[in-house]
């Protein structure tokens, strides 16, 4: 019976090891995880800030092709509902 007791205490040992080594790497997944969301974010920022530099400037150009003005004006579009729903975490679409 003492036995029992002894390989019941040594397998408990071990299950909270591998408990612990499996909440270890999976901690450290998430932080890489919130880290990579971070720069991506960045990345996001940056190219909306450049997206809208862009269409302002292309604004105050006559010389820039309607066409080419619909595009920067849809890509400024498109990434500001990207920043509304990924940034700043809103519905787009429905009112506050």
């Amino acid at each position: 019976m003492a036995e029992e007791g002894v390989l019941n205490d040594q397998a408990m040992k071990e299950m909270a090891e591998q408990l612990k080594e499996t909440y270890d790497t999976m901690a450290f997944k998430v932080d890489k995880m919130e880290i990579e969301n971070l720069e991506y974010r960045k990345h996001l920022i940056s190219a909306y800030g450049f997206c809208r530099v862009l269409d302002m400037m292309a604004n105050d150009s006559y010389d820039i092709q309607p066409e080419i003005l619909i595009l920067i004006e849809t890509l400024r579009a498109y990434l500001s509902g990207v920043m509304d729903t990924t940034i700043f975490n809103e519905k787009v679409g429905n009112p506050p």
